[in-house]
């Protein structure tokens, strides 16, 4: 694989965004299909082919970076999808969304009677790491394939693994997420007791950060949106929600114990309909505050 193949990237909001701005920076031959035609506006202004429509664009490599797997579905085989009056085109779908590993795998199947190969290759690192190319994907699917785009991947991915077969790094991206959301709604937790007992918000996270009690949240989440009060971390609550429902469908399946697992689905559920799907991740701090009617004040960043 080189970099001459034409990519079709669909989706740039918050992450696809500087993904494909990424590919486009390393001289990838890019189209970009949005339904939001004022996403699609900064690629316009680059001289990119863009439509709100994926069949109406060129590019052998589809790329998809969506919020469900329903939203994929319909990217690449409804009615405007990417596969449209394209047969023989398309030599590969990547998606780079979260979505769940069956509905990859139904997919795959579907794509596989039309001689399209499937990689699912979720990110996880956040707007920040889109933004400098250190991204983790988690790719699931043929490993040949995986190694023949690679180089692509690289483009917008620091970490690339393979870990499975086709639905696999969609799995693994659900517990990724499973384990990142307990961290958040825990680190918003402790900062609001240990606040109401008297201690400084920011000389815990300083602590947590060296200590035992350290995570993505603690280093990251935390100290860019929680404590200075922006809640812009750029991952929704919405997001988070279905990416529980996800991980905990799939431990229904196995008849898998998993109380933490069905508990934490049952709060990010609660908070979505409290604070809105499109509410911010870390937006989960103002719920806690409202139920103990005490306010964090902001630190200056």
């Amino acid at each position: 694989m080189n970099d001459q193949h034409r990519v079709l990237f669909i989706g740039v909001g918050h992450m696809g965004k500087p993904m494909a701005h990424r590919l486009l920076n390393a001289g990838v031959e890019l189209a970009v299909a949005d339904v939001n035609e004022a996403a699609l506006e900064p690629f316009v202004q680059q001289g990119v082919a863009t439509s709100t429509h994926p069949d109406a664009l060129p590019g052998d490599v589809v790329i998809t970076s969506l919020p469900t797997d329903q939203h994929v579905r319909e990217a690449i085989l409804g009615e405007h999808g990417a596969l449209r009056g394209h047969t023989g085109k398309r030599r590969i779908v990547i998606d780079m969304s979260s979505s769940a590993p069956s509905a990859t795998q139904r997919l795959a199947a579907e794509l596989a009677q039309q001689n399209v190969a499937m990689l699912d290759a979720p990110v996880s690192g956040g707007v920040p790491r889109a933004k400098t190319g250190e991204l983790t994907t988690m790719v699931g699917g043929d490993i040949a394939l995986l190694e023949r785009y690679r180089p692509l991947l690289a483009h917008m991915c620091k970490n690339i693994r393979h870990v499975g077969a086709i639905g696999a790094g969609d799995t693994l991206k659900a517990l990724n997420n499973f384990l990142s959301a307990v961290s958040m709604w825990a680190s918003s937790e402790a900062l609001l007791v240990g606040a109401r007992a008297g201690l400084d918000p920011q000389v815990m996270v300083d602590i947590w950060k060296t200590s035992t009690g350290r995570s993505h949240a603690v280093e990251v989440k935390v100290p860019s949106a929680v404590l200075p009060r922006t809640f812009d971390y750029g991952f929704s609550i919405g997001l988070m929600a279905k990416d529980l429902s996800i991980a905990a469908a799939l431990a229904r399946e196995q008849d898998t114990p998993a109380p933490m697992l069905a508990a934490t689905e049952e709060h990010y559920l609660f908070a979505r309909e409290a604070l809105g799907a499109s509410a911010d991740l870390t937006r989960v701090m103002t719920l806690l505050e409202t139920w103990a009617h005490f306010e964090l004040s902001a630190v200056p960043q």
